[in-house]
Formats: structure tokens, sequence, C-alpha cells
């Protein structure tokens, strides 16, 4: 290595930092040469990297790494952020303002979307709640059928039809999205096999009970239960569905739906329940019924201490016959007859029943007949039905009856 005398070395003068014409307190670096040793002692200083290239005409160093500055060798260097750098930040703003306002309307959108799948779901939840509930009610109802009377029936099958009514037309309307496209057209299979099992179902039933001698009930019945099956099972899939995991799930969890009334061979349940419906103890079959409750005189009679009818001593008296309906099903209007024997000729009046709901009275009011006091008397009243009546015998009311004297 060869050494220099320090009169050969060159002489490194010491960077000294001094504000730059026309900036504002901004460090410059003024020396007298750009060596590389210069440069390299600058760079210590800095802490900067090694400059690159040449000086231009005017002595300004070029190759200086972006954001360092300008040097000037001989007068100032000045560090200032180079033009380019700033065009790219004003570029650079905007567009992430842009980027950052779709993602976040974006984001919006699948929120709103997401809360219709929600809502769509939680209808369809609160649908199949009550249809839970209905097949529950039936399940009940058929454990009883021998015993209930035709209305609880009746009420029980329609309230499960109008709750797959219900349901048929929510599956008309388009789901929030394609996700639930699946859901939506099983839900729909489900309610049209469930709509044909529960009114055949009570079709069947009710026939059962109104035709004792016909088969067809028992078929009608079988096929009912078999349509109900098969319901259960779609909506078996409907759940699994519900399960995917691209699938929100509902507020209120989907209850498991079952209207088949029994497990089972479809034709022995059929079988069963024909001869259920059949049966004398329950009042399932259409019962037309009229009866002859009561006959009400005034005055009014009353029994004397040797149990004989007795009416105060009177010239006249008028008569009521109450009349119930004691069947199933509205009656129609009927004629009714009151005849009073006694002294002389036999006295009668006639009048009209009107239509009665089930298990409705009415009171026909007769005009007054003439009586005898200290005589014996015989009151009748007679419902002449014309039609189908189940039992004739309470059709008919005699009173035997005397009017005292005083």
């Amino acid at each position: 290595m060869v050494r220099l005398a320090d009169h050969q070395r060159p002489k490194i003068r010491p960077a000294v930092l001094v504000p730059e014409m026309g900036s504002q307190n901004r460090p410059t670096l003024s020396t007298t040469d750009c060596s590389l040793s210069s440069f390299m002692n600058v760079q210590n200083i800095l802490k900067v990297p090694k400059c690159h290239g040449g000086l231009d005409g005017k002595g300004l160093s070029r190759g200086l790494p972006v954001g360092i500055g300008q040097v000037y060798p001989h007068s100032d260097m000045v560090f200032d952020p180079p033009r380019q750098k700033r065009r790219l930040l004003r570029w650079l703003l905007p567009v992430a303002l842009v980027v950052a306002a779709l993602v976040g309307l974006a984001a919006q959108g699948a929120g709103s979307d997401a809360r219709e799948e929600i809502d769509y779901l939680n209808e369809l939840s609160a649908q199949t709640t009550d249809l839970a509930i209905g097949g529950d009610a039936l399940r009940d109802v058929v454990s009883r059928l021998s015993r209930i009377e035709r209305p609880e029936l009746e009420t029980v099958i329609e309230n499960l039809e109008e709750d797959i009514v219900r349901g048929l037309e929510f599956v008309e309307e388009e789901p929030p999205s394609d996700d639930l496209l699946a859901v939506r057209a099983l839900y729909r299979v489900a309610l049209e096999q469930w709509d044909v099992g529960v009114s055949g179902f009570g079709e069947g039933i009710l026939a059962a009970a109104d035709e004792p001698g016909s088969t067809t009930p028992t078929d009608t019945i079988a096929n009912s239960i078999v349509a109900l099956r098969s319901g259960d099972e779609l909506f078996v899939q409907v759940r699994s569905e519900i399960d995917r995991p691209d699938v929100p799930d509902p507020i209120n969890p989907l209850r498991v739906v079952v209207l088949s009334p029994a497990s089972g061979e479809a034709i022995a349940l059929s079988l069963a329940y024909t001869e259920a419906a059949r049966s004398p103890t329950n009042g399932i079959a259409l019962r037309p019924g009229l009866a002859a409750s009561m006959i009400v005189a005034d005055p009014e009679w009353q029994l004397n201490p040797e149990n004989q009818v007795v009416m105060p001593a009177t010239e006249s008296v008028v008569f009521s016959v109450v009349v119930t309906n004691v069947g199933n099903l509205i009656s129609e209007e009927e004629p009714i007859t009151l005849t009073l024997i006694g002294p002389g000729d036999p006295a009668e009046l006639s009048s009209t029943i009107p239509p009665l709901e089930p298990g409705a009275q009415t009171t026909i009011i007769f005009e007054a007949l003439p009586v005898t006091p200290d005589e014996i008397y015989e009151v009748t009243a007679e419902l002449k039905v014309v039609g189908v009546d189940m039992d004739f015998e309470d059709n008919f009311l005699q009173v035997m009856f005397r009017v005292n004297s005083e």
C-alpha cells in the first residue's frame, strides 16, 4: 500500500448547511468540490446513499436518490422533493378515495341483501310454526275420533288449510336471492302435498261417518296419509337447504313440521280411522235432529200433591212449545202442530219452525185456546219433520192436565 504524504492528500472541507436562495429555512449543503471522497463524507454526515452520475453544465449533481435533493458542489446543495413524486401522490389519493367509496357501497348492498334474506326466512319460519301447531292439533283429534264432535274436526282441518294457503301465496313471490331458490321450490312442493293430504283426510273421515256402507272413504284416507308423509319428507329437505353455509340463519329456527297423523301402514291406519269415525259414541256423522223439548202453559201449570198436573182456574190458555236442534247440522224449516183434546171438539193449531243452528232453540207461541174449569184436557205438540231426522221419537210431547174450579 502506498502512503501519501500529508501535502499529497486531498483536502476535504467540512460540509456547511446554509439556507438556500428562495427557500424558507431549507437545509442546504455547501462545499467546494464534488470528489468521491467529499461525497462519501457528505453521505456519512447526512446518511444518504452514494451519488451516481456526474454534473450537468450548471454544476448540478445528477443521480442522487429520489427525495434527497439537489447538490450544488461549489455553492449549495438543496434537498427538495421531486415533482414526479408529488404528481404521483396527487393521482393516487383520488383513486384511493374512489376505491374506498365503491367498497363501502358494495358492503352496504351486501348487508341489505342479507337482511332481505333473513326477513324472507323469518316469514317462512313463522308459517312453519303455525303448520307444526296444526299438525299437533290434527294428531290430537285423530287420537280421539271415536269421542269427538264434528265441529272440532272441521275446525282443525280448516285451520290447517288456511295455513297452507298462506304458504302457497308466499312461494308465489320471488325470493330475495338465488341462494333461496331451492328453498322456495322444495317448500312449494311440500305445501302442495300437504294441501292434498289435509283436505283429503278431512273429507275421508267425514264421508266415513256420513256413509256407513261405503268403502270409498277408506281409500281416500289412505291416499291422504301418503300425501301427508310426502310433504313431511320434502320439508326435511327444506331444512337441509337452509342449513347450507351460504344461507343466513333466520332469527327463529324452523320447527320440525309433521302433518301425518301416525306411523304405520297407510291402509291399516285408514281402516282404523274409518271404524273410529263410524263409532256411535262420537258426533262426527251428519245427524239432523229436531226435538220437542217442552210445552209451556200460561197460566202456568204445576203439580199437586198427587203428582197430577193442574192449572189455576181460567177460561183460556196460551201454549208454547220449545224446539231444540239436537243434531250437528243446520235444520231445515219444518212444520209443528199443537192439539188440545177435552170436552167438545179437538182444537188444532199449526206453525213453522225456522232453521236452527246445531244446539239452538226456539219457542213457538200459539194463539189462546178456550178451556172450562174443573175439566181434564190433553195437549199434544208434534214436529212434522219432512226430511231426515236421527230420532223421530223425540218429535212428540203430550201433557194431561186439569183446570181447577177456583
